[in-house]
C-alpha cells in the first residue's frame, strides 16, 4: 500500500480487505471503477487475493472515459460483478441521479462498495460540493433504490478528525500513529509542519487526542457494501 495514503482511506481499505476475506467472491471479476483509475488500492487488494480482474473505468472528469454522475445516463452494460466508488460522492451535486446511476449500472449479483468522507475539509479536483455524509445517508439512498445493505459503517479517530479540522491537512497512517513526533523528518519538514499548527494549543490538542475508533463524533469516513434486492 502507498505509505502516503491519507489515514481515513487506510482505515477503509482495512474494512474492504476484511470484507473480501469473509465473503465468497468470484475468482473472475468484471469490476467497474467510478471516478478512479486502474491504480485504485482496492484493486491491489483484489489482485493480491489472486482474483482475475476485467476492469472498466468510468471517470467523472471529462479527460477520462466520461460518465457524468449528475445526469441520468443511458446504460448499455450492467453486467459487472463489482462496482467500486471511492471518495466520489462529495464531488457530485445531484444525489438523486448519482444513486439512480448506481442502480442502472448494477444487476442483482453486483456487489457495490461506496465510500465517502463523513467529515472533511474543502478540496478540489474535480468540483467539491459536500464535507461528507454519514453512513445513514448512504443506507437510506441505496434502500430507496431497492438495494439490500450487507454492511455499513464509519471509520476515523479523534486525532485524525482534529488534524483535518485544526490543520486542514490529511495525514498518513504513520503521521497519525506517531502523534506528530516527526522522528524521521528533516528539520525543514518539522518547521513547515509546526508552522501549520498556529499555536501550541492546537499541537497539544492533537498529541493528547485519542486514536481509538470508539467515538462516533470523530468518525471521518463512511462506507457501505450493498446488493440489489431480488
Amino acid at each position: 500500500m502507498n505509505k502516503n495514503m491519507e489515514y481515513g482511506r487506510h482505515l477503509l481499505l482495512q474494512i474492504f480487505e476484511r470484507f473480501i476475506e469473509e465473503h465468497n467472491i468470484p475468482s473472475d471479476l468484471n469490476v467497474l471503477i467510478i471516478g478512479g483509475s486502474n491504480d485504485e488500492p482496492e484493486l491491489e487488494i483484489l489482485r493480491n487475493k489472486g482474483l482475475d480482474l476485467n476492469l472498466t473505468l468510468y471517470g467523472i472528469e471529462e479527460y477520462e472515459t466520461y460518465f457524468d454522475m449528475n445526469k441520468q445516463n443511458d446504460v448499455e452494460n450492467n453486467s459487472f460483478d463489482f462496482l467500486i466508488c471511492s471518495n466520489v460522492l462529495e464531488h457530485v451535486w445531484n444525489i438523486e441521479n448519482f444513486f439512480e446511476n448506481i442502480k442502472n449500472l448494477t444487476n442483482e449479483n453486483t456487489l457495490v462498495f461506496i465510500n465517502c468522507p463523513k467529515s472533511n475539509m474543502e478540496h478540489g479536483s474535480p468540483e467539491y460540493y459536500s464535507a461528507g455524509y454519514p453512513k445513514e445517508f448512504l443506507i437510506k439512498n441505496l434502500e430507496n433504490k431497492n438495494f439490500i445493505i450487507l454492511e455499513a459503517g464509519e471509520v476515523g479517530s479523534e486525532r485524525f478528525y482534529k488534524s483535518i479540522h485544526l490543520l486542514q491537512t490529511l495525514y498518513t497512517k504513520e503521521e497519525i500513529e506517531s502523534k506528530y513526533r516527526f522522528k524521521n523528518n528533516s528539520m525543514l519538514s518539522k518547521l513547515k509542519h509546526l508552522a501549520k499548527l498556529y499555536n501550541l494549543g492546537h499541537y497539544l490538542s492533537l498529541t493528547r487526542s485519542s486514536n481509538s475508533m470508539d467515538k462516533s463524533a470523530f468518525m471521518t469516513n463512511s462506507y457501505v457494501f450493498a446488493k440489489k434486492a431480488d
